[in-house]
């Protein structure tokens, strides 16, 4: 290892800023800078993971199945499954104490000009950088620059490589131990079948899976609370010997309740693929999105907390919305332990951070392949991952196993007086009494555009069912309704489009109906 003061460095690069990384060249006038430092102290003892064992019980990906048979429902062996909690996780997490309460009056947007089109605001980084850097050689893969912070977070087990063991998983049907290759195939189901988009798996390649408001070894919705790590950034790869590889580590997806300023604090949208690739961060080797321009959700009113109706966070100043973004890295969160009682605070305006020196040194060190090799980063909500990561279903329609629609235009015959289930009586989009049975469809989109759904509607026919756009299995996440037509801006993501029966006259108006949906 080489050891590098800060003062010495010529290029910084910043969550927010463009540096050289940002288009993929290789940085050069850093490493100029370092290696001609003369005679310097060496660096601290900086925590690396040691490299894999070559385990009994890896499995060539054709020796495995594409997904995980997990135990049904019902009727599972007890030996087997546990009941739900039985892993002995404890991720009770502490009460966070709340922002200052925000200003009287918020700052307004300037105004833009007409030929203008609107600002992509990137998320700001006011984070101290690294007291120095570290020069690492990693076998036969390129230099990275580690960060030199010193901090008391310990490490997460989850994170450190397997050595043949099985580890216990907390699933909806209840806890089960698998394998490394198990876990990767369970995660592999979840980014794929929730976000629509297959995973790379050719050897030496890495993806990063985030779940939102799940901590690593559950999949289970944990509330979400601000400003604590209570996420999980999974990596996934495929060794040269055709061995899975899975690190879970303790995270964080959202941003620190923090005033960092107009427009500079935002939450990457859920369920959707991110473009990243090996690069800089504040000078040291991080995941860098290669991305502009993406929606994201703005912290307005500085709570650390995406305000909405799912999300049950409706204060009454200030409105959180969405814009376009960028620079939403992974990186290292420089912050004492203990996880539980931790706070994000001012480590992270959006970007997707991990807390501690430690964690963050063994993320990096199995992350890193490359300067400028591309890494796929999927991030999902912990309540929309799809049923079908839990096992294969035959759609009908209901909630638990949506139709699905895998290509536009589409179109489709229903039946809500014959199809469907009465879940949801009422959306957060329209007072409208919808306490007849529905029919869901699910689709992905990887793409931006004007989507359309439409159902016929015949005057005087007596059936009467209406269209609804959600963002999330939750009457409370609707975002568009209309009787017989709507539209809406769609950015990539997963969505729902639910046909429900009205209600009226103290009955609901089902009935047969065709969908059709298309894009423009």
């Amino acid at each position: 290892m080489r050891y590098v003061c800060v003062s010495m460095m010529l290029l910084v690069v910043a969550c927010g800023g463009k540096g050289k990384d940002q288009g993929g060249e290789s940085p050069s006038d850093t490493r100029a800078a370092t290696d001609g430092t003369g005679d310097v102290a060496p660096g601290p003892d900086v925590r690396l993971p040691p490299e894999p064992d070559t385990v009994d019980d890896a499995v060539a990906p054709a020796d495995l199945p594409s997904r995980l048979d997990l135990p049904p429902a019902d009727g599972w062996d007890p030996d087997e499954v546990k009941p739900p909690g039985s892993c002995g996780f404890e991720y009770d997490f502490a009460p966070w104490d709340p922002p200052v309460t925000p200003p009287d009056s918020l700052p307004e947007k300037p105004g833009l000009p007409e030929f203008m089109e609107p600002w992509i605001d990137p998320v700001s980084h006011p984070e101290p950088l690294p007291e120095a850097y570290e020069i690492v050689n990693k076998g036969t893969r390129e230099e990275l620059i580690l960060p030199v912070y010193f901090d008391d977070m310990p490490v997460f087990e989850r994170g450190l490589p397997w050595h043949g063991e099985r580890r216990c998983f907390e699933l909806p049907h209840g806890a089960v131990m698998l394998s490394e290759a198990e876990a990767w195939t369970l995660y592999k189901d979840i980014a794929e079948k929730t976000v629509g988009i297959s995973m790379d798996t050719t050897p030496g390649v890495r993806t990063v899976l985030g779940i939102r408001g799940a901590s690593p070894g559950t999949i289970a919705w944990n509330g979400n609370p601000p400003n604590r790590f209570n996420d999980s950034l999974v990596l996934l790869w495929v060794d040269e010997g055709g061995a899975r590889r899975v690190r879970e580590h303790a995270a964080h997806t959202d941003t620190g309740p923090h005033d960092f300023g107009w427009h500079n604090s935002s939450s990457l949208r859920p369920n959707r693929r991110y473009h990243e690739a090996n690069g800089l961060h504040n000078g040291y080797s991080a995941i860098r999105i290669q991305e502009q321009g993406y929606l994201v959700r703005d912290d307005t009113n500085k709570n650390g907390h995406w305000d909405s109706d799912r999300n049950g966070w409706l204060p009454p100043e200030g409105e959180d919305h969405d814009r376009a973004g960028s620079a939403h890295n992974i990186h290292c969160a420089n912050v004492d332990g203990p996880l539980l009682t931790t706070a994000v605070a001012n480590k992270s305006a959006g970007c997707q951070v991990i807390p501690g020196i430690e964690n963050w040194t063994l993320f990096i060190m199995d992350a890193w392949t490359g300067w400028g090799d591309p890494v796929d980063y999927f991030l999902v909500d912990a309540r929309d991952v799809d049923p079908r990561a839990w096992g294969d279903c035959t759609p009908d329609g209901t909630h638990n196993c949506p139709f699905r629609i895998d290509g536009l235009p589409f179109q489709a015959m229903g039946d809500t007086s014959t199809q469907g289930e009465v879940l949801f009586d009422n959306y957060n989009c329209s007072p409208a009494d919808e306490r007849g049975p529905e029919l869901v469809w699910v689709l992905n989109f990887d793409a931006e555009g004007v989507l359309h759904a439409a159902v016929d509607d015949v005057p005087g026919d007596g059936i009467d069912v209406d269209v609804h756009l959600l963002e999330g299995d939750d009457p409370l996440a609707c975002v568009a309704r209309d009787d017989v037509e709507l539209s809406w801006d769609i950015s990539p993501g997963r969505y729902l489009i639910v046909v429900d029966t009205w209600f009226s006259d103290g009955k609901p108006h089902p009935g047969p109906f065709t969908l059709d949906v298309w894009m423009e």
